[in-house]
């Protein structure tokens, strides 16, 4: 189901004029198989690549949390889609070499998963480097998911965040992703974020050991169950109010984002059964000079995917009019509650960011405050505004996520928790803790 919105429908003549635009996405619910005639998947086979610290601090409960997951996971997987399992501590090892479902032994494969030892020290990068020579080995245009599980600091090979986070965007341009789940609290939240953030991938601070399963959980979940492939969107800004001030920003992360100044073109991804995005775009409209007063055309908006149970591409158009009026009969519009406060939820990043600089230089108690008062801010909304449900909800799970900063008892965790966060509001991924409150 597509739901688009404006913030409003008018424009101030001579003067540039901002507004929201949102577009509400539910992807249709999976069937029991998403599969075609003689049991052949509609989708185009994908393939999910485990990378899995085994040095010695994941020794016992969660490296058996892993592994058991991962077997868990293995009959779910389509016959045509492929996997690979790599374990990594001094050095990497493959012990799943990448293959099709159909073309493993998996008898083998579950012998082989068992029997993952803890090791040494943390080689991240020589896993990560693994799994992407792996990923090298799938037919041109397969998509790739990399999910990387760590609890400690890399300690041999590549270490920076910035440079990891360099590889795993150029790994993008392959159609790799990479997601990252830390466990306990020692890793190295900047690392395993960076590699997620540049990766278009999720973060997941798994601090306690549920934590973990639901979140490798709610993961592998998203991989499996997708039903909206490839979403993509595109804006064209109608010629009279496309001058030269017009603008069309995202204001949520795309995959990809192609910008001419009258027209953007961006690219989402892939949705799961039943899940749920909103998608908010900041667009600028600078009428034309020789535009009149009147009715216009503001922009159009196409939405294009492919649908994963019958493998058909859908397009679907939208025009949108907005009235041109002279300054001097200016008047200030009534904005849509729901995309002012969607634009309010997608820029909690910029409080984020000054938090983890807070953090950075140890001022914890200013960097609490100012968690709260975004939260009380939120709160004060919800409150005032008449929001619908959808809307409504996602404030709810966000003011729940700050809220709790007050109840963490070190900065270790705060900063663990607020990298996930960040990572949740710029993908808008929904908080998988939310399915286990009462």
């Amino acid at each position: 189901m597509i739901n688009i919105k404006i913030e409003h429908s008018v424009c101030k003549m001579g003067e540039p004029t901002s507004l929201g635009l949102m577009v509400e996405l539910t992807a249709p619910q999976a069937a029991p198989q998403l599969t075609g005639p003689e049991g052949k998947t509609n989708n185009q086979p994908k393939a999910i690549i485990f990378v899995v610290d085994r040095s010695g601090s994941m020794a016992g409960e969660r490296l058996d949390m892993v592994k058991q997951t991962i077997l868990d996971t293995l009959p779910r997987i389509h016959k045509d889609d492929y996997l690979s399992v790599i374990t990594f501590d001094d050095s990497a090892f493959v012990n799943v070499p990448m293959r099709q479902i159909s073309a493993h032994d998996m008898q083998k494969v579950t012998a082989f998963i068992g029997k993952i030892h803890d090791g040494g020290s943390t080689n991240l990068e020589a896993g990560y480097r693994a799994a992407l020579d792996q990923a090298r080995t799938l037919p041109q245009g397969t998509q790739v998911n990399v999910i990387l599980l760590s609890d400690g600091h890399a300690n041999v090979g590549l270490v920076d965040p910035a440079q990891l986070g360099r590889i795993a965007a150029q790994a993008t341009e392959h159609y790799v992703t990479t997601s990252t789940l830390g466990i306990g609290d020692g890793y190295d939240e900047t690392i395993m974020d960076a590699l997620a953030d540049h990766g278009q991938g999720n973060h997941t601070a798994a601090i306690e050991l549920g934590e973990a399963i639901n979140g490798l959980q709610a993961e592998i979940d998203n991989l499996l169950q997708k039903t909206m492939l490839n979403v993509e969107f595109e804006i064209i800004l109608g010629p009279n109010v496309a001058g030269r001030r017009a603008d069309i920003k995202a204001v949520r992360r795309m995959r990809r984002w192609l910008y001419n100044r009258t027209s953007v073109r961006g690219l989402l991804g892939d949705l799961a059964s039943e899940e749920q995005k909103t998608v908010v775009f900041d667009v600028t409209l600078d009428s034309h000079e020789l535009a009149q007063p009147g009715f216009e055309r503001a922009f159009i908006v196409r939405v294009k995917y492919t649908d994963a149970v019958s493998g058909d591409v859908q397009l679907e158009e939208y025009p949108f009019d907005v009235e041109l009026i002279e300054p001097n009969n200016w008047f200030e519009p009534a904005r849509d509650p729901n995309i002012v406060g969607e634009l309010m939820l997608a820029r909690l990043q910029d409080v984020a960011k000054r938090a983890f600089k807070l953090f950075e230089f140890g001022r914890e108690a200013e960097a609490d405050a100012l968690i709260k008062d975004a939260a009380d801010k939120l709160e004060k909304f919800i409150t005032e505004a008449k929001l619908d449900e959808r809307t409504a909800e996602r404030f709810r799970s966000q003011i729940r996520d700050f809220k709790a900063f007050e109840f963490m008892g070190t900065m270790n965790e705060k900063r663990k928790r607020l990298y996930e966060s960040s990572n949740r509001i710029s993908r808008d991924r929904r908080n998988f803790r939310d399915d286990f409150i009462s």
